[in-house]
């Protein structure tokens, strides 16, 4: 090699580890990205007539679901009631991974619900009335989500 092609060859790669070090320090400094938690309203409400502690048929059930996913709590679903007091059960299924369940939860003044351990994928699911006795479910809620 000449000198001058010498040059030329130090002087490419001084550049290339001047650039690496500047993207290595870009990076290094950038703030992570943290996503927020998802509610997913499931589209379809549940309503029917609940049976409270004694069997009597007590409250009636008219409201939608939401289904709360978190990406710092991969494989989790939290539920709640939009409106008012609800008994309800939701039947979830993981179509990803094939996992069903059920989450008996009562929603009511004040506002409460519950955790499922439900995997990550791709998940549906029916909401019924529920409670001691018979309760009537007169329209199944029903929707579906993706949960990290």
């Amino acid at each position: 090699m000449t000198g001058t092609r010498r040059i030329r060859c130090r002087y490419r790669t001084a550049i290339g580890a001047v650039l690496a070090a500047l993207n290595t320090m870009l990076l290094a400094g950038a703030p992570s990205a943290a996503a927020a938690p998802t509610d997913t309203v499931l589209p379809i409400p549940v309503a029917g007539i609940a049976t409270g502690p004694t069997g009597l048929l007590l409250p009636l059930v008219g409201q939608h679901v939401t289904a709360t996913t978190d990406p710092d709590l991969p494989g989790i679903t939290r539920f709640a009631g939009t409106e008012r007091a609800c008994a309800c059960a939701i039947h979830w299924r993981n179509l990803t991974t094939g996992a069903t369940g059920t989450a008996n939860l009562w929603f009511g003044p004040p506002t409460s619900g519950g955790t499922a351990v439900t995997g990550s994928g791709i998940l549906v699911a029916t909401v019924t009335t529920s409670g001691v006795g018979w309760p009537i479910t007169v329209l199944p809620g029903a929707g579906l989500w993706t949960v990290p």
